[in-house]
C-alpha cells in the first residue's frame, strides 16, 4: 500500500512538471512567431528573450491567462 501510495505521488508530480513545460514551450514559439512578425525580434533580440521569458513562466504557473500570439 505505502509503495502504491508513493509510486502514485510521483506520477502525479512528474504529470504536474511536464504539462508546466509543455505550456512553457508552446507560449515561447507561439510569441517568438509574433514577434518576428512584428518585426520585434530583429530589431530587439535580447528584449524579446527576457519578454518571452518572463511572460511564458507566469503562463506556465497560471498567473496569466494570455499572451501575444496564443493560439497561432
Amino acid at each position: 500500500m505505502k509503495k502504491t501510495l508513493i509510486f502514485l505521488i510521483a506520477i502525479y508530480f512528474y504529470n504536474t512538471q511536464n504539462t508546466l513545460a509543455d505550456k512553457y514551450f508552446i507560449c515561447y514559439g507561439e510569441m517568438t512567431k509574433a514577434h518576428q512578425a512584428r518585426g520585434f525580434e530583429q530589431r530587439n533580440r535580447l528584449a524579446s528573450i527576457k519578454v518571452k521569458e518572463a511572460t511564458c513562466k507566469l503562463y506556465a504557473n497560471g498567473e496569466i491567462n494570455d499572451y501575444e500570439g496564443k493560439g497561432r
